[in-house]
């Protein structure tokens, strides 16, 4: 009995994890289901043994070991994974790795995530890359993937995914209780180190020097308590901007996006980011690296809603952003980022390499 003639059985990792607030596997997995006959459960190490299965997809290889519990278990967490795939891929199982982030946001001073990692790839029977730009950055850190099938897959957008009451920017800054005339740039998502809250801080500070009417607005949660009186530190004595550092619940992103002149990506390593794609889902610009998927959204939404910067963030990509202000009209998510051609195109790839 083949793949062709029963549901393809998919054992997908993180599928019913928290994800840190990020829905894009559940609508990614309802968009397959909706494509064709398949058994999809999340993924576990006692899942994978009892069962066959055509596909493994891992969506962050990384966070499927215990990073938080001492450099010991995350060894053992890393071996045990990487022996019970091998024995998976013994059995016909292929495995399917999503290209999601380079290198781990944060790091365990040992090497052993990064080892675990070029092991993995080694493993792995397909990648799918939301970019080829960002693909290639891939290969070239993992050239262990060029043994692999690669398909580029666009992913949906989170249009009619959050509440959108259709609020004007004024109804959203009253809300929030926001100045009605300033130019306000967001920097919404977990308040995470790696994202350079704090030069981020320290530009806007820069530009609020020369002009009266730069307001920066920080929204998010942060789990690191000791960063998060780093940040207010930062911000002290500085009127202009707004620290908000807790949960945002999904209907309260909309007020935030509808207020904000443009969207923040101060992470100058990043390549591509769900908040992001969140901000163009409520008709919001953003401010973004020059580099992997943002620069093919850039060519397919056009430079007046994503708008790239090269090096760090600095009080120039700031200002910039400052004196721009929101387009006319919507971007076209809809011509080039739907769940449903994503699950389509997810779906066939899967057929395959199983073929």
């Amino acid at each position: 009995m083949t793949a062709g003639t029963r549901p393809m059985r998919i054992l997908a990792a993180h599928l019913d994890s928290p994800n840190g607030g990020n829905p894009d596997l559940p609508l990614l997995y309802s968009a397959i289901r909706a494509a064709g006959d398949v058994v999809v459960e999340p993924f576990s190490l006692s899942a994978l043994r009892r069962g066959r299965w055509d596909v493994v997809h891992v969506y962050w290889p990384e966070w499927c070991i215990r990073r938080n519990r001492g450099a010991a278990v995350m060894a053992v967490d890393a071996a045990r994974l990487l022996l019970e795939l091998r024995a998976a891929r013994r059995r016909g199982t292929k495995i399917v790795w999503s290209l999601n982030n380079l290198r781990p946001h944060e790091t365990d001073g040992f090497g052993i995530v990064d080892t675990y990692l070029a092991a993995f790839s080694r493993l792995v029977d397909l990648v799918v890359c939301t970019s080829q730009t960002l693909l290639e950055e891939f290969v070239r850190e993992y050239p262990a993937i060029r043994g692999a099938e690669s398909r580029v897959i666009r992913p949906g957008s989170y249009r009619d995914v959050y509440p959108d009451d259709g609020v004007s920017a004024a109804d959203a800054r009253a809300k929030l209780g926001l100045p009605q005339d300033a130019r306000i740039l967001l920097s919404l998502g977990m308040v995470r180190r790696y994202k350079n809250i704090v030069p981020l801080i320290r530009a806007h500070r820069e530009i609020s020097d020369d002009t009266g009417d730069a307001f920066l607005v920080i929204a998010g949660e942060t789990l690191d308590r000791e960063f998060a009186r780093r940040v207010c530190e930062e911000c002290r004595g500085t009127s202009s901007v707004r620290l908000d550092l807790g949960y945002i619940d999904d209907a309260s992103m909309q007020y935030y996006l509808r207020a904000a002149d443009a969207f923040v990506l101060s992470a100058a390593g990043a390549s591509y980011s769900g908040s992001a794609m969140l901000a163009l889902s409520f008709d919001c610009p953003v401010v973004v690296p020059h580099r992997g998927t943002f620069i093919e959204m850039r060519e397919a939404l056009g430079a007046e809603w994503v708008r790239t910067y090269e090096g760090g963030i600095r009080s120039a990509v700031l200002r910039s952003a400052s004196q721009q202000g929101r387009p006319p009209g919507r971007p076209p998510l809809e011509r080039f980022y739907e769940w449903s051609a994503c699950g389509q195109e997810h779906l066939r790839a899967y057929r395959e390499i199983t073929s």
